[in-house]
């Protein structure tokens, strides 16, 4: 079995679709042939922390910056323009995660409350609780 090796942009673009699909693992990880959760638990623990991802996410826009400089003159409107369209998918593929995240929360919060009225039980934490 040929194993393919991911860079870390690869890796990356791969956890934020992960984040942003609202797939679980499995589906994931067959959706993009994986060889298993192995690897995409791996690419979690190591790029989930924000301290680790930011330095990672400026170091990765300087080297491209750098060899990049003489070739964002040369860049056609028609790249820009794809650029842009790429970008304005982002925001929305990042709008509907935040929208479903928003619609789970909303979910937890009814189903506690429900779960309170119905076995008359506190189970949210009293505001001053100390």
């Amino acid at each position: 079995m040929n194993r393919k090796h991911y860079n870390e942009s690869d890796r990356l673009a791969l956890l934020r679709e992960y984040y942003s699909s609202g797939l679980s693992k499995y589906a994931f990880i067959k959706k993009h042939n994986l060889s298993g959760s192995a690897i995409l638990n791996k690419w979690i623990r190591k790029y989930s922390s924000p301290q680790k991802e930011l330095p990672l996410e400026v170091s990765l826009l300087k080297r491209l910056s750098s060899k990049g400089e003489t070739e964002m003159a040369n860049r056609s409107k028609e790249s820009y323009r794809e650029e842009n369209a790429q970008l304005k998918k982002r925001i929305k593929e990042l709008e509907k995660s935040l929208s479903f995240s928003r619609l789970e929360t909303e979910a937890r919060d009814l189903m506690i409350t429900r779960a309170e009225e119905y076995f008359n039980i506190q189970i949210r934490k009293k505001s001053g609780a100390k």
